[in-house]
């Protein structure tokens, strides 16, 4: 799996509320995986570097001008949230909804460029 198609499963993972309680909160959680706000942050920012993955090799992994712009859109807005305490309470927050809100954007775009490149 390429940088790309991890930094597409993470965003998959921001865009479920549902998800992100299987995983994050252990309900219903017949995945077998889990994760947290915190983890799903450091393996974003860290692990994958996206900063630097939006800045230098988005375009040169084929996406799209507006799946970058959608995907700097949802980065800035997860660098100004001031997360709650617990992941329930992130969950909760309607600031945090508006992020998973543009996390479903960006899956939007992406997978409308992908069709045309498809096709």
């Amino acid at each position: 799996m390429n940088r790309s198609e991890k930094i597409h499963e993470i965003v998959a993972e921001l865009s479920d509320v549902n998800l992100q309680r299987k995983l994050w909160l252990n309900e219903n959680n017949d995945t077998g995986l889990i994760s947290s706000y915190t983890e799903l942050m450091c393996t974003l920012f860290d692990d994958l570097g996206f900063d630097e993955f939006l800045v230098n090799s988005a375009k040169l992994e084929d996406l799209s001008d507006s799946t970058i712009r959608e995907l700097v859109i949802m980065r800035d807005m997860l660098n100004d949230y001031k997360a709650e305490e617990t992941d329930r309470e992130i969950i909760e927050d309607p600031k945090w909804r508006k992020i998973v809100f543009q996390a479903k954007q960006v899956l939007k775009v992406w997978k409308r460029n992908d069709n045309d490149c498809a096709s």
